[in-house]
């Protein structure tokens, strides 16, 4: 993969060469032994806490929020660092003996928690909202650690990620015109979306959770690699999501909600780079582009368990970078249809986001409406044009005075609508001028189903003292608006159906987890009976400590 700017190493070339120079029993042998140093260094350490991607903490910590009364919610923003929010004391926190989720004290540096995982996946790459980590066919190792600390309004989290993806070939899609053989083929709009990251294996090392940041009172000025989900929604965030790696950037804004007669405020900007996979074209003059964004959350004091939000994100060529588009994010425009137009060198996705949660009944329900590029007129007679949207709620159910079940269900839909198959539209997260489209490194930053997909989700997760059982059913339907313009065949629509469990338990202080997930997709590059069934199983050990 191609160096990044400024938060890329040099080393990986050697450490990929080193990688495929050793034969696999050097290559346990040296992942064991690393792994047992860093349990023994980290047993001795108090640790901060970081919601890793996809992990047990990050589902942990949304019933936190719901079951604490006192605790000071996000509204819009989610970050993966949490010791920015105050939690002292915690009237609900049943792996209290395990886990707590105390502020980093002035004038201390902390180990974070550390996490060690290994993946496989039986017929091709799965793998959704797991940040920088990209599972491929075969075995996947990911370790993740590091260390947190604060200075008086400095506070530093540097937790990096490394892993390693032993990418087994499988059958890719037939290659279409001069588009690479690992990227994605489906659809009119190139998109930088990477199916295979080349034919070797290799190891990978990104910022990952890495933040350094100044905080006074409620605001801050950063500088962060940390994945950050916009909007309220739990698996398919449309715009900002932990799909893909963080994107490195510069953010100005509130540290924590603001406390007004009228309510909470939460805001923030973004000035960011994108970069481009090795696996989307050979011109290294067009390898980063330059991404602002906006995120800005109200919960009126009147109604304080609902939140109101507004999200957007523009992206342009980073060759074409002048001062003037440092400001450009604050700017309400829409294309004209003159030309090609003075918009259309940015793309932009933009959303409305609406939560109410009833922490009395332990009920919340969420819904992000998105509009893709320069979409239309929202008051129009055509507001669905370009349309995304999530939907979804959950329910927690208290079994006894400290067990918990959390149902959930989301739907998402980034396809296209009616007004699409008439007029001009691009699909979600492709650009006809910026064609490496809404990714970074090579995976879609927003909805984890990507360009033109339908999905459901429905789920439940027992958290009990010692750990947690999760249960949960998935049907996405991949790329609608490529089926539409190029199949039209009820026979032929790409879909999946996946089934999945994990159990986590507390041993010894130690947090393991086991999870199997069974897919079975239908026609996968819209090929008749060309099925696949995929098998994921995947082995995690984390430590938590006080």
């Amino acid at each position: 993969m191609k160096n990044w700017m400024f938060y890329k190493t040099d080393l990986l070339p050697y450490m990929r060469t080193a990688a495929g120079a050793m034969n696999n029993t050097q290559y346990l042998r040296m992942k064991h032994l690393i792994t047992l140093i860093l349990i023994l260094l980290f047993h001795f350490f108090s640790f901060g806490q970081i919601l890793y991607p996809n992990s047990e903490i990050l589902e942990y910590y949304r019933v936190i929020e719901m079951k604490n009364n006192d605790i000071q919610d996000r509204l819009g923003i989610f970050p993966s660092i949490v010791s920015q929010y105050k939690k002292d004391s915690l009237a609900w926190n049943i792996w209290a003996d395990q886990l707590q989720f105390n502020g980093i004290p002035d004038k201390s540096i902390k180990l974070m928690s550390f996490r060690f995982s290994n993946y496989y996946n039986s017929k091709y790459p799965k793998g959704y909202n797991d940040g920088a980590v990209w599972k491929g066919k075969g075995f996947t190792s990911v370790l993740q650690g590091g260390i947190s600390g604060r200075y008086g309004i400095l506070e530093f989290t540097f937790a990096p990620v490394v892993y390693y993806s032993q990418n087994v070939s499988y059958d890719l899609a037939s290659q279409r015109g001069n588009n690479s053989p690992y990227n994605y083929q489906f659809t009119d709009r190139r998109i930088d979306w990477v199916q295979r990251y080349g034919d070797e294996n290799f190891i990978e090392f990104d910022w990952g959770q890495t933040d350094v940041r100044m905080a006074y009172k409620n605001f801050t000025l950063g500088a962060s690699t940390q994945n950050i989900v916009w909007g309220p929604a739990q698996r398919n965030p449309l715009i900002l999501s932990s799909n893909a790696e963080g994107i490195p950037h510069v953010d100005l804004g509130t540290h924590t909600p603001i406390q007004t007669k009228i309510g909470s405020i939460e805001a923030k900007v973004y000035w960011g780079v994108l970069n481009e996979s090795e696996y989307f074209d050979d011109n290294n003059d067009n390898n980063y582009r330059y991404w602002t964004g906006m995120s800005i959350s109200y919960s009126p004091s009147f109604i304080p368990s609902l939140s109101i939000g507004f999200n957007r994100a523009l992206y342009k060529r980073g060759e074409e970078f002048t001062a003037k588009d440092l400001y450009k994010t604050f700017w309400w425009f829409e294309n004209k249809n003159e030309t090609v137009g003075q918009n259309d060198e940015y793309d932009q996705i933009a959303s409305a986001t609406v939560r109410w949660v009833f922490k009395e009944v332990g009920f919340d329900t969420y819904l992000e409406f998105g509009k893709n590029d320069f979409g239309g007129s929202l008051f129009g007679s055509e507001p669905d044009h370009a349309r995304g949207y999530t939907i979804g709620m959950s329910k927690y159910i208290d079994l006894n005075n400290t067990n918990v079940i959390k149902l959930t269900y989301e739907h998402c839909s980034v396809d296209k609508a009616k007004s699409g198959l008439y007029r001009g539209y691009n699909t979600w997260y492709t650009h006809h001028i910026v064609t490496q489209g809404y990714t970074n490194n090579g995976q879609v930053m927003g909805a984890s189903v990507g360009p033109g997909a339908t999905t459901d989700y429905i789920g439940t997760e027992l958290f009990f003292k010692k750990g947690l059982i999760q249960l949960y059913g998935e049907r996405v339907r991949f790329n609608d608006d490529y089926f539409i313009d190029n199949i039209l065949n009820n026979d032929l629509h790409d879909f999946e159906w996946t089934i999945g469990s994990r159990l986590s338990i507390f041993v010894n202080g130690f947090l393991l987890s086991s999870e199997c997930l069974l897919s079975l997709r239908k026609n996968m590059y819209y090929m008749a009976k060309n099925d696949q069934n995929n098998l994921q199983l995947g082995l995690s050990i984390s430590k938590q400590l006080k």
